[in-house]
């Protein structure tokens, strides 16, 4: 397997901007308030790697949430990094569930407000820490196959068992973002 560097902008200290989470201001949040702006990501071309799919996520939120949150999880990507804002923008990929959903197995929803919660928080949802400064993890995935036949709503699960047996090389970056003070 083949390890490549995957790199986002940060301040000296490993933050990235306020815009991508719940700091951020208005311009950078959807109709809930929530921070759906997602950063420019760019990691080495792997030779051989027709596609990629990537996942976002946020281990310091166990203490907090009894869990990790999942803060993206995407697939179909055809080249070496997402431009800013990919995440509303880019139709080209495919993009799974967040951890906002309230549409999972034990959920009380209905099978159809539970499809539509799921639609919903497929999507980039930024950091916002509510406990203190947290460290995020983003996992770049290269692929020896062009297309994940994958259709939203789908889960970081799904992803991994469409991946499985098609990883030709790993990429790996750490960030950090300060307190949510909203």
């Amino acid at each position: 397997m083949k390890f490549f560097k995957v790199s986002i902008e940060v301040d000296k200290e490993g933050f990235i901007h306020n815009k991508y989470g719940g700091n951020a201001s208005v311009e950078f949040l959807d109709n809930n308030g929530y921070p759906d702006f997602s950063p420019k990501i760019i990691w080495e071309e792997v030779m051989g790697a027709k596609s990629y799919a990537l996942e976002l996520i946020d281990y310091d939120s166990a203490p907090v949430a009894g869990k990790i949150f999942i803060h993206w999880v995407v697939g179909n990507i055809s080249s070496n990094m997402l431009k800013e804002n990919a995440s509303r923008e880019n139709k080209d990929i495919i993009q799974g569930v967040n951890s906002l959903t309230e549409g999972f197995l034990r959920s009380t929803l209905s099978e159809e407000k539970a499809l539509d919660s799921n639609l919903k928080s497929s999507k980039y949802i930024g950091p916002m820490p509510p406990n203190g400064d947290h460290h995020y993890l983003f996992n770049v995935y290269a692929l020896d196959i062009p297309k994940l036949e994958l259709k939203p709503p789908f889960f970081i699960n799904d992803l991994h068992d469409a991946i499985r047996g098609h990883i030709i090389g790993l990429g790996r970056c750490e960030f950090k973002y300060k307190q949510y003070k909203k």
